[in-house]
């Protein structure tokens, strides 16, 4: 049986220095090191509700605001409200980037908001479902946001979303974001440079062949591609998440139905920065250092 790797197992993982390098001494082969002074602090807001309908709940990761960083977070602060729904003082005229930093209104905006879905939810498998099935139920939706990795110049953070609506199963959707610190820059793939793409594709198939392996070494590469989509048989997109920066590289995460099955869960790789510095533009070389 294939082994599907639990995100946050793969993420404790990562805590480990870079690897040792065998490039050319010019080119960086781990991030450094954010110090004491650089280190993003974070507070983080809960709110939870539940009773035997419903689930509702918020975790949520705010970076801690202090002058020198004030663009990070509030760039930070703007993605994470997009990522709960983008809805948060959309009738409230004024300085936005204040209304941001108002985190505590910001959670409890978006937690009441996942309630209402809920209860939204709720009523409509009411109607018409028999009574014995809504009793044996429980609709859920969970959203925690984290800070999972952090450089010298570069921080990331991850969303983590588990919603249950009544269908045939829930999802598990993961999200990341790495900024670049002295501007709050979203990183995305565009970091990766164009010319470079066959052999960055090549090491991405290696990436995700170990993956659908999992602990099953007698899986032939044919068979373990051939449960991948159809189109990404044959060439692998880049993720619809953006790259997330780990201390040991970039992970590429996609999610549910992505590319493979549902019962594939999230395939992920890591490429560590020894393999894929070659293939980063200027851009991201210089964040890395």
């Amino acid at each position: 049986m294939k082994k599907v790797f639990c995100f946050f197992t793969l993420l404790a993982a990562l805590a480990a220095c870079g690897p040792k390098s065998d490039q050319s001494a010019a080119l960086p082969t781990a991030p450094a090191k954010a110090s004491s002074d650089d280190t993003i602090a974070v507070s983080t807001v809960v709110r939870h509700a539940a009773d035997s309908m419903m689930t509702s709940a918020v975790n949520i990761a705010f970076p801690v605001p202090d002058k020198k960083h004030a663009l990070l977070v509030a760039a930070v602060n703007e993605w994470i409200s997009e990522q709960l729904g983008g809805t948060y003082g959309d009738s409230v005229e004024g300085d936005y980037a204040k209304l941001l930093a108002d985190t505590a209104a910001m959670a409890e905006h978006y937690f009441n908001a996942i309630k209402e879905n809920n209860e939204k939810q709720w009523n409509e498998l009411g109607d018409g479902m028999p009574k014995d099935y809504l009793s044996e139920i429980q609709l859920f939706d969970s959203v925690s946001i984290e800070k999972s990795a952090e450089g010298l110049d570069w921080i990331t953070f991850l969303k983590v979303n588990d919603v249950f609506q009544g269908g045939a199963h829930g999802s598990h959707l993961v999200f990341g974001q790495t900024f670049r610190k002295s501007d709050g820059r979203r990183i995305g793939w565009d970091i990766i440079r164009q010319s470079s793409e066959d052999g960055l594709q090549e090491l991405m198939r290696k990436g995700i062949l170990e993956y659908m392996r999992g602990d099953n070494d007698k899986l032939t590469e044919e068979e373990a591609m051939d449960m991948l989509d159809e189109s990404a048989k044959y060439y692998l997109p880049m993720p619809q998440c953006p790259p997330i920066f780990t201390e040991e590289g970039i992970l590429f995460l996609y999610n549910q139905y992505e590319i493979a099955p549902y019962a594939l869960g999230l395939p992920q790789f890591v490429l560590t920065w020894e393999k894929v510095m070659p293939y980063l533009n200027v851009t991201a070389k210089r964040m890395i250092k």
